[in-house]
């Protein structure tokens, strides 16, 4: 009687995988008010460093750096420029109601 059939090998020399691949990409986008983009390399073995910024409403630019590793997701947040709000009426002040913080009075 033949010994039953055991799971095929499936070892990682010789078969042509050469372990995870380094990768890298970014991106950016600037069309009007609207300016963001993201850039990123990693390893492949779960380790990973990038970065993505985004043009706020109130003026300022917001980056955040990152690394990722084997204890999770780092991120540095930081904000170039000055905020600047809209005054009384601000945020679509025209027409009737005046958006946020005009109204109607009557």
């Amino acid at each position: 009687m033949a010994a039953p059939g055991g799971h095929g090998g499936g070892g990682h020399g010789g078969g042509g995988y050469g372990g995870p691949t380094h990768y890298g990409y970014n991106y950016g986008v600037s069309a009007g008010y609207t300016n963001f983009g993201q850039h990123e390399s990693g390893s492949g073995y779960g380790g990973a460093r990038g970065g993505y910024w985004v043009n706020l409403p109130d003026g300022r630019v917001q980056r955040v750096s990152y690394w990722v590793d084997g204890s999770g997701y780092h991120p540095v947040v930081t904000y170039s420029g000055v905020a600047r709000y809209p005054g009384k009426g601000g945020y679509g002040g025209g027409g009737y109601g005046g958006g946020y913080g005009g109204g109607h009075h009557g």
